[in-house]
């Protein structure tokens, strides 16, 4: 794996290559198979054939009767410039020579062979040529015929390895010349194809804080990159939201604080008029809105969470332990009720899970009137708070969750953090929150579902 190249373009132009020179191998050794049978006699055998299947074509009867034979012209040329080497006969059925090639040593001697022979040596200045001889019958316009056919060895073993030589040599220059094509087409295709890849990288490169709505465009892409392409535009989309998110909430928060800030420091410029239970309540609402402002980034914050086993019933017992003296001042009463056989145990953050169930718990103490009572029902699905207020309009539902909102904007006790604290918890756990919106009951009643058995009521 090391010895590939880093860029695309350096793997697929590699890839390809190997694939076109394993082909070209491939297509030499069948060519050479071809070219070069087992042995010469094989060879010399393959051009009598040849030979006896040209002669056959080419046999002509003119009206007066007169026998031809008219050859392509390198086979005529074969038997007109090596009398000595080639030669063939065309034998009626009178066993009268109508046709031959021109006269030479072996013609002279395929003339005097007898019939049945098949090799026959040659005199040629001091030295013997072997000529091998096939003999066929044929059919021509209702006439049959007798072919003989001599070759040499020499002549068939030289012609053969010259023209396989000129078949290696062509078609090495070929293969040459079609690499080179093949690579520079290739080339240009990957280079034409990656072009769009490069330009979003250019673009990715470009996105900061300032452009964050910058997106990259996936026309032009390979189809195995445009995934890719479009999970990093999603994540620049809840790159971008969350960004807004944050400087809203900077917003908001300078917004919530500024009111108290300013209380404060008219009552300090007053001196002596200054009332101390409107300073004391002012800081403890500043206190509460810092308190939750914090809770909200840490718990806004994946890597402030450990994991771990915990039981719900566990948490709900020590929140409602925690709110008891609250519970008691506002005169209301926290039932906690377990139905069905949860085991009670899921993996979460202890401290997180106890603030999401203390939040719960505190806006349905504080919207219930006295003399009420707030219940906890916890199942195998997860756990719900309901309390027997007034209930939450139709027309506030959809702005439960968003930070600083509140329903009273009169009511100076809230920051509106709350429920979305809860939110960011739920969703850092994977589980879900919402308002069940069931008609007809009394108060409100917030669903936690833990994912185990499903969103169930």
């Amino acid at each position: 794996m090391k010895m590939l190249p880093r860029s695309l373009t350096g793997r697929l132009m590699a890839a390809t290559m190997l694939a076109v020179i394993a082909a070209t191998i491939a297509a030499v050794l069948v060519m050479s198979a071809f070219i070069w049978p087992s042995s010469p006699d094989a060879v010399l055998r393959a051009e009598l054939a040849d030979e006896v299947e040209h002669i056959e074509k080419g046999l002509r009867i003119d009206p007066d009767g007169n026998v031809r034979v008219f050859l392509k012209p390198e086979t005529a040329n074969t038997y007109d410039a090596m009398p000595k080497d080639a030669a063939y006969l065309l034998i009626d059925a009178g066993k009268r020579t109508v046709a031959h090639s021109p006269d030479g040593p072996a013609l002279q001697a395929l003339m005097a062979m007898p019939p049945s022979a098949r090799i026959m040596p040659v005199k040629s200045g001091g030295a013997d040529i072997r000529l091998q001889v096939t003999q066929e019958t044929i059919a021509h316009e209702g006439s049959r015929y007798t072919v003989r056919v001599a070759r040499s060895d020499r002549l068939v073993t030289t012609l053969n390895d010259y023209a396989g030589e000129l078949y290696l040599r062509a078609g090495a220059i070929t293969v040459l010349l079609a690499l080179a094509t093949f690579a520079l087409v290739v080339y240009l295709t990957v280079n034409r194809m990656v072009r769009p890849l490069r330009q979003a990288s250019q673009a990715a490169a470009s996105v900061g804080p300032r452009n964050l709505g910058t997106r990259l465009r996936s026309e032009g892409l390979p189809s195995e990159v445009v995934p890719m392409i479009e999970a990093f535009n999603a994540a620049l989309a809840r790159l971008e939201n969350g960004f807004r998110v944050q400087q809203e909430f900077l917003a908001s928060a300078a917004h919530e604080l500024k009111t108290p800030l300013a209380l404060l420091q008219a009552e300090i410029e007053l001196g002596g008029a200054a009332n101390k239970a409107l300073l004391l309540r002012d800081t403890a609402l500043m206190a509460r809105q810092v308190h939750q402002l914090l809770h909200l980034a840490e718990v806004s914050e994946g890597h402030n969470y450990s994991f771990a086993p915990l039981g719900i019933r566990a948490v709900v017992d020590d929140a409602v332990d925690y709110l008891a003296r609250l519970a008691e001042q506002r005169q209301v009463a926290v039932a906690v009720d377990v139905e069905g056989a949860p085991d009670g145990t899921v993996d979460g953050d202890a401290a997180a899970v106890f603030v999401l169930v203390k939040n719960l718990l505190e806006n349905a103490i504080h919207h219930s009137p006295p003399g009420s009572a707030v219940r906890v029902i916890i199942d195998a699905a997860g756990f719900s708070v309901q309390d027997q207020g007034a209930g939450i309009a139709e027309n506030h539902r959809a702005q439960l969750f968003k930070r600083f909102w509140r329903g009273n904007p009169k009511d100076g006790e809230g920051a509106g953090l709350g429920l979305s604290i809860c939110m960011e918890i739920c969703l850092a756990h994977g589980w879900s929150i919402r308002l069940d919106p069931a008609p007809n009951r009394t108060g409100a009643r917030f669903l936690v579902r833990t994912g185990k058995d499903g969103d169930r009521a």
